[in-house]
């Protein structure tokens, strides 16, 4: 039987520079991961159908979760000129089962007047990513 495991133990570990580590980021709920491929045209003329050929994997996602003004660890790296790296676990019970690598990050904050502040941050890969899930 597969076992599952519930989102609340999902952890993110980012560092603030493209060299350097990565440490437990706080304050995030929710992630995503696209690891999409890009798809390349190969349609001839007289084709019945079009055809493709697979690309490059285009890893992206976001982040989402609550400005906390003791953890600056995301928007430092949002700022840095090297990128940063991060890792992604989809629970702290299963630690063999991890994404990561290097990534550039773009962060934006929302507030309302019947929320929390909130932050989203989107990311995009910046070199070979490893897909350890």
């Amino acid at each position: 039987m597969a076992i599952k495991y519930a989102g609340k133990s999902s952890i993110i570990y980012a560092s603030t520079t493209g060299a350097g580590s990565p440490v437990l980021v706080g304050a995030l709920r929710e992630f995503t991961i696209d690891n999409s491929t890009t798809d390349i045209d190969t349609t001839e003329f007289g084709a019945t159908n079009k055809t493709s050929v697979q690309g490059f994997p285009a890893s992206n996602g976001t982040f989402t979760g609550f400005w906390a003004s003791d953890d600056t660890t995301m928007r430092t790296a949002s700022q840095s000129v090297d990128g940063c790296q991060i890792a992604i676990y989809p629970s702290r019970n299963a630690m063999t089962k991890y994404f990561a690598g290097p990534a550039w990050v773009d962060m934006s904050l929302r507030s309302a007047v019947d929320g929390a502040v909130g932050t989203t941050y989107n990311w995009r890969s910046n070199g070979n990513m490893i897909n350890a899930l």
